[in-house]
């Protein structure tokens, strides 16, 4: 029911806090995702092009986080488990596809292969950085938005083990991400960065260890001709 009632105004907040529209319409709604078969412990919600499925589980702390009283925020070192933020991570998968297309047509720049599969599952090491930087960018949001807790000491991988072991993956793919992609987002502007970003080669296991090799050989000049 929230996810029904809410849909318009969720989007509305969405579109006023990018500054954007969002020109297709988004089907939001809930459904119980342990009926897929890639189904992932770790998913609150899914995207696919037009639509974004919320979990009907009982995996939310609260609907938003301004339900939680100042007491209960301070019982968390960090979580995202919240509908709302979910519904914004996912609208966030939404327009970044929307702004590989805007590239692609309108600046006729063309999107990185890696980043036009539309489906973010970890197949090899491209996929993986592709996976990394689309969840990041949609972490980093949710978090600017002011909508989940971050954590203050993310976890920092230090080695390639570190990135593929199953049990790391929350605190890789969700939050090292964010915290990766942090500072470019904050400094080009997030529209620029995602540009960017998407007309790049994902980073590779070793720039995802070491940043500064990634952001360092990023093509930047491309878009900003633009």
């Amino acid at each position: 029911m929230y996810v029904e009632d809410k849909r318009d105004s969720l989007i509305i907040e969405y579109q006023n806090f990018v500054n954007d529209t969002l020109f297709d319409d988004v089907w939001i709604y809930a459904e119980d995702l342990t009926d897929y078969v890639d189904h992932d412990s770790l998913e609150l919600g899914r995207y696919w092009p037009q639509e974004v499925i919320i979990s009907s589980e009982p995996l939310f702390v609260a609907y938003e986080l301004k339900d939680l009283s100042r007491f209960k925020k301070s019982l968390y070192i960090e979580t995202n488990a919240f509908v709302k933020s979910t519904v914004f991570h996912e609208l966030t998968h939404h327009y970044v596809n929307q702004i590989g297309r805007e590239l692609e047509f309108y600046d006729s720049i063309r999107v990185n292969r890696a980043f036009q599969t539309g489906i973010w599952i970890i197949r090899n090491p491209s996929l993986f950085g592709a996976t990394f930087i689309e969840e990041g960018i949609c972490e980093y949001i949710t978090a600017k938005m002011g909508e989940i807790i971050p954590p203050k000491n993310p976890y920092i991988p230090k080695t390639k083990l570190d990135l593929i072991s199953n049990n790391n993956r929350y605190n890789v793919v969700y939050k090292y991400s964010a915290h990766y992609l942090k500072t470019f987002l904050d400094t080009t502007g997030f529209k620029i960065g995602v540009k960017i970003l998407i007309s790049n080669e994902p980073p590779s296991e070793d720039e995802i260890l070491d940043p500064a090799l990634y952001f360092n050989r990023l093509d930047y000049a491309t878009i900003l001709k633009k």
